[in-house]
């Protein structure tokens, strides 16, 4: 019971920070703005953006499969894209919840326990943070002074509804924790404490890697398919073509901040880029305001064909795992 007043309380949480993220963005939007720049767009850029992004897929697949197969789960590449693919695609409906569907479809497919599924995916986010952390380092290193602006931008009343979510979320895990003594009594804590130790074994599978070098340039793949999925889209457009590397490694930073937000649909990538964007004029003395005009066309327009993609690979990905799980059944 409690665990789904949790889950609720989440969902709800997530739902009210998108309606509230594309209300901002839409309120803040000049619509004639927007369809002058859809007319004039080169969508060459978007298209290969969209190419980018499914090859992210396959390399993120591939470098899973290397953390796998030291665990005694050998899975052929296709099996992982399309649980990857299906895990994105439950993203936009609750945040976070495509790591679990991720892991379940692999399940279906490929037998691969969920628990040891789960540790590869956690050591994947801490190395994603590792190299978010050097896009990072390089925003902050060419572009310090629009990291400055950016972060002034932020809207008071955003962070407050972000607080406030973070409040009830903390809330959750202090019942959970003074409450603790009572999930021993049931089997569910016997099944936490297995959980817990197949993740465990998911971590000490990359000291057993046999690719090495592989998995560190899949890694590294990955991460210039991400940027260059922001990057090239700034080729599209008339008023962002001059923009060069620096504003890049700022971007993809401000893009995965948006699409860490737990909001439902990855609704705060539009907003946050408008801020991003704000801050890149304002930094080259020009007026926050032109930039946000050209953050709002640019971060939706990407933001469509990015949603568009992950739904047409989520779709197939339904079929798909269906049909490798009857085949493996």
């Amino acid at each position: 019971m409690k665990s789904k007043v949790g889950h609720f309380v989440f969902t709800a949480i997530a739902i009210l920070l998108a309606v509230v993220f594309l209300w901002l963005t839409l309120r803040q939007t000049d619509f004639e703005v927007l369809k002058t720049a859809a007319k004039s767009a080169n969508y060459s850029w978007f298209f290969l953006s969209a190419v980018l992004s499914v090859l992210s897929y396959w390399l993120r697949a591939a470098r899973w499969k290397l953390l796998l197969e030291p665990a005694g789960h050998p899975v052929p590449v296709s099996s992982g894209f399309w649980a990857i693919s299906f895990g994105y695609f439950m993203n936009l409906t609750l945040p976070r919840s495509g790591e679990i569907a991720r892991a379940t479809s692999l399940y279906k497919m490929e037998k691969v326990p969920v628990d040891k599924s789960i540790g590869m995916i956690i050591l994947e986010r801490l190395i994603d943070l590792v190299f978010l952390s050097m896009f990072f380092c390089l925003a902050l290193f060419f572009n310090a002074q629009t990291l400055i602006s950016f972060l002034s931008f932020a809207d008071v009343s955003v962070l407050g509804k972000l607080g406030i979510a973070a409040g009830l979320l903390t809330v959750l895990l202090l019942l959970f924790y003074v409450f603790r003594k009572s999930f021993i009594r049931f089997s569910l804590f016997g099944k936490i404490s297995d959980f817990l130790k197949g993740i465990l074994a998911g971590f000490k599978s990359i000291l057993q890697l046999e690719h090495k070098t592989a998995f560190v340039l899949y890694s590294f793949g990955i991460w210039l398919c991400y940027f260059l999925m922001t990057y090239l889209v700034i080729f599209a457009f008339p008023a962002t073509s001059h923009f060069g590397l620096a504003e890049g490694f700022f971007l993809i930073v401000a893009g995965a901040l948006g699409m860490i937000l737990p909001v439902v649909g990855g609704l705060g990538y539009p907003y946050v880029m408008s801020i991003a964007f704000s801050a890149i004029y304002l930094s080259a003395g020009q007026t926050s305001q032109e930039g946000r005009e050209v953050g709002n066309y640019f971060g939706l327009m990407l933001y469509f064909v990015q949603i568009v993609s992950m739904l047409g690979l989520g779709f197939l990905s339904v079929y798909y795992i269906s049909r490798i799980g009857r085949k493996s059944a």
